[in-house]
């Protein structure tokens, strides 16, 4: 039998086993071994590590060790039980004695025979309770202030655990999300290697991402989609991955450009037309709304649409019904409808020729799809793509670009953006020189200076990487240093500091690049 002292120093030297992570070093294991030795060191009945739902007012037992043995699966409420004070009061709670007079309501006390509790709330890293520690005893617990104070370096080393554990099944679900999204982004990708266009969603830029992700979290939803960006963007190609991807995608996507059909006949287009509505209907037609039933329609140049259509494009889209032209027969279809434009119809609203509630009703789910300026290395990877493609149709063998061919097509500004650089790559490969890209044939004005400021800047930069014996005017170098900062500007997002802000493309200081800012007088234009 063991003596008062003996138990002592055997308690302190488990609790400092603990305490130090000796006993157990992380895992599965740790809370069963933590409760058993606490238990033992202290000479308790019983002691258990939770996890508490707020939400739910519950703690939840990752371990229980009462009476010799391990208790599974014991959860409770906290309500009426000394564990509430612990969690709603966080510090150390200490019932020597009488615990069940003081919580009656308690059915565990009570199935227990408790005399005595002791218990510590389990805090993460912002003070929020997360879980507790807590021992019991059918007798009275005297505890001194050592062994409190071990108690709560073992609730300590719990806390740290059930943080680790949470964090770590955080980040769990954040990768499982970020893998269903590059596995979508990857099954869109193949999707798009069968579709015809000027060429496939390619980039691992930032703002690509940010693309792919918006395409897979819409596709497989039959929301209306606006489909906002400058002229050459790949606004077409982003519809043809959304329906693609879609449950719709075995029926069929028709297509239709606003802008290229003259006024009087886009009604017709839209919704078909009898025979003899008017001059020239010699015979019945389906409207492309007929021909996409089931199916996915893509509105082109959506902004270009005139007025007096806009409220029968309305009607459709809230419910789902026209009437052709000439015809008093109402037509029922079920269409998606996916719409573009490179106009601001916010301010086409503001100024009366867009009608408000269409405009609300196609910007349900907005993708932007970003100029190719503010995506960096991707105009390097579309370039390639398209250089391989140009050069396989028409038999020629080309070597790979070369560090100057990027700078080149680095620091052009892209009106165009990936329509232009298709063109601009397919020249270079049909005026190739002893197997190499011929940009300097290609590439807009490569030869002659241009004559306005905004663009004298981008020639300079082509010419700088071209000769390098090029001598540029005071005028030539501030106004390509002012190109170049828009340029850094707009890819960041018009960010100045921070790791993914303008500066550090640059190269230089926040405070430096904010000077020059000013010095050249550059301000963010208004949204």
């Amino acid at each position: 039998m063991t003596s008062p002292d003996e138990r002592e120093l055997h308690a302190e030297t488990i609790l400092r086993q603990i305490a130090e992570g000796v006993t157990a070093d992380g895992g599965a294991e740790l809370y069963p071994t933590l409760v058993r030795h606490l238990a033992e060191a202290l000479g308790t009945t019983g002691a258990w590590v939770t996890e508490y739902f707020p939400e739910e007012r519950r703690l939840k037992a990752l371990a229980f060790w009462y009476d010799g043995g391990y208790v599974d699966d014991f959860d409770y409420p906290v309500a009426g039980t000394p564990c509430e004070r612990v969690v709603e009061q966080p510090g150390l709670l200490h019932i020597p004695d009488r615990v069940m007079e003081l919580y009656p309501r308690d059915p565990d006390l009570i199935k227990q025979s408790a005399v005595s509790y002791l218990g510590v709330a389990l805090l993460d890293v912002d003070g929020t309770v997360i879980g507790h520690l807590a021992v019991i005893d059918g007798k009275p617990m005297p505890v001194d202030a050592r062994g409190q104070a071990a108690f709560q370096i073992v609730a300590g080393r719990a806390a740290a655990e059930l943080r680790r554990r949470r964090r770590d099944a955080a980040l769990a679900v954040s990768d499982a999300r970020l893998a269903t999204l590059e596995h979508e982004a990857s099954l869109l990708r193949e999707d798009l290697r069968s579709l015809s266009g000027f060429g496939e969603i390619i980039g691992a830029s930032q703002p690509m991402r940010r693309l792919l992700a918006s395409i897979a979290q819409v596709a497989g939803t039959d929301a209306t989609v606006l489909i906002t960006g400058e002229t050459g963007t790949g606004k077409e190609l982003i519809a043809r991955a959304i329906h693609a991807a879609s449950r719709r995608s075995a029926a069929p996507l028709i297509t239709l450009n606003c802008a290229a059909i003259p006024a009087t006949l886009i009604e017709s287009e839209f919704f078909g037309h009898e025979k003899g509505a008017f001059t020239g209907a010699t015979q019945r037609r389906e409207g492309r709304f007929a021909l996409a039933d089931a199916g996915t329609i893509f509105l082109d140049e959506i902004g270009e649409l005139p007025r007096d259509l806009q409220s029968k494009l309305l009607r459709v889209l809230q419910e789902g019904e026209f009437e052709p032209v000439g015809s008093s027969r109402t037509r029922r279809v079920d269409v998606r409808v996916l719409a573009a434009t490179n106009r601001d119809l916010q301010r086409e609203v503001a100024e009366g020729r867009f009608r408000e509630d269409l405009y609300s009703r196609l910007n349900v789910f907005p993708i932007e799809s970003p100029p190719l300026r503010q995506r960096g290395d991707d105009i390097i990877q579309l370039a390639r793509a398209f250089m391989d493609r140009s050069a396989s149709r028409i038999g020629r063998r080309l070597q790979s670009l070369s560090a100057d061919d990027g700078a080149r097509l680095r620091s052009y500004h892209w009106p165009g953006n990936v329509r232009e650089l298709q063109n601009v790559i397919e020249r270079a490969v049909i005026t190739a020189i002893d197997g190499r890209l011929n940009l300097a044939m290609s590439l807009p004005d490569a030869g002659v200076a241009r004559s306005t400021p905004e663009t004298m800047a981008e020639t300079a930069g082509i010419h700088a990487n071209a000769t390098s014996d090029a001598i540029l005017t005071a005028d030539q170098l501030e106004e390509f240093e002012r190109s170049n900062l828009r340029r850094a500007l707009e890819a960041s997002q018009w960010k100045v500091s921070g790791p993914d802000g303008a500066a550090a493309r640059l190269g230089m200081k926040a405070s430096t690049l904010s000077s020059r800012l000013k010095a050249l007088g550059i301000e963010k234009p208004a949204s």
